[in-house]
């Protein structure tokens, strides 16, 4: 009996795969992974110090990277290993050789890839301490025509900018998108007043016009002078690339 004759398999032929391809694929996907595992992070302290110096980053067992707390405008931008948290402080050299580091301060690291880390001096050094509040940079957390208001005074404050209105205690901040209180053709602005209570009575210590811009964010940190102990405002404004 003849045996019966061989059926042409009908399945898919295998493809076969370069194996250059395979290396390509996977140094792209370990790019990938390594950009997302970098976060890029900028600075800004208050209050200002007359002779600021760089401080360092913990980036790692005795490793560090010096950064600048600038106090009239955002540092440059570091870009470091993503961290649990950020921790400020000197590093130095002990008795032994081994690394030793001062902390100054420390927060939980957030999951944006672009922070700006709030430095808030507790003395009239470095060395005597930071308050770190890390904020998201992305534009759409902390973009053009938003304001960050801190209270670092020992009052609470009334805040009225633009037609957007809201206190804070001491201590306390909040980002705000207010809305403009005057528009002239292109041009927008916003009626500013601050003002603190004494007993029942509402005593102002600013106002103000200011120009809105979609590509400028603002912070505007409120505090008593040192000197006179009156309550004054530092603002810093930052143009959006």
């Amino acid at each position: 009996m003849l045996p019966k004759p061989a059926v042409p398999s009908m399945s898919k032929p295998i493809m076969l795969v370069h194996p250059i391809a395979i290396i390509c694929l996977c140094v792209l996907s370990l790019n990938c992974f390594a950009q997302e595992d970098q976060v890029q992070l900028q600075f800004v302290s208050f209050p200002k110090l007359a002779n600021g110096k760089p401080v360092e980053l913990l980036l790692g067992e005795g490793k560090t990277k010096p950064v600048e707390l600038s106090t009239n405008c955002l540092s440059p931008v570091y870009k470091v290993k993503r961290l649990k948290k950020w921790v400020l402080g000197k590093s130095s050299t002990g008795d032994e050789g081994e690394f030793v580091f001062d902390t100054y301060g420390a927060a939980p690291s957030l999951s944006s890839a672009k922070q700006l880390i709030l430095v808030i001096r507790k003395g009239a050094n470095d060395s005597d301490g930071f308050k770190l509040i890390p904020m998201s940079n992305e534009a759409s957390k902390f973009g053009g025509g938003k304001y960050f208001f801190m209270n670092a005074a020992k009052v609470p404050i009334a805040v009225k900018i633009g037609e957007t209105k809201f206190a804070l205690k001491p201590r306390d901040y909040k980002l705000v998108k207010p809305t403009p209180s005057k528009v002239k053709g292109k041009r927008k602005y916003l009626y500013t007043y601050l003002h603190f209570r004494r007993g029942t009575k509402a005593i102002p210590f600013y106002e103000s016009t200011w120009r809105y811009s979609d590509k400028a964010r603002c912070m505007i940190f409120l505090y008593h002078d040192p000197h006179t102990n009156q309550l004054r405002t530092h603002t810093i404004r930052d143009y959006i690339q």
